[in-house]
């Protein structure tokens, strides 16, 4: 039983090893592909990368839900998209990996 129960366990470490890992690495490796910055006012905003990756810009809204801009598949270069306006007041803009 002693057997059975460290094997088990030892799986349950690796998977969880593996799927910890992969996310992570992914996360990193778009992180470094691009650079952003992110400007708000006081209903609307915009994201700016260089590099390559793919992402999208998140308009976090007061009283209301969050506004998303199109997605971007960027190559390379610099591209600047512009969140929707919020109706009443954006807090900030932040940029998604995805």
């Amino acid at each position: 039983m002693r057997k059975r129960a460290a094997t088990i366990g030892a799986a349950l470490a690796g998977a969880a090893l593996l799927f910890g890992a992969t996310p992570a690495s992914a996360g990193e490796a778009g992180a470094e592909a691009l650079s952003c910055k992110t400007s708000a006012g006081s209903t609307g905003g915009w994201a700016e990368c260089t590099g390559s990756g793919k992402w999208r810009a998140k308009a976090v809204c007061d009283f209301e839900s969050d506004k998303y801009s199109e997605r971007v598949d960027q190559k390379s270069g610099t591209v600047r998209v512009y969140v929707p306006d919020c109706t009443f007041n954006i807090e900030r803009v932040v940029v998604e990996l995805l």
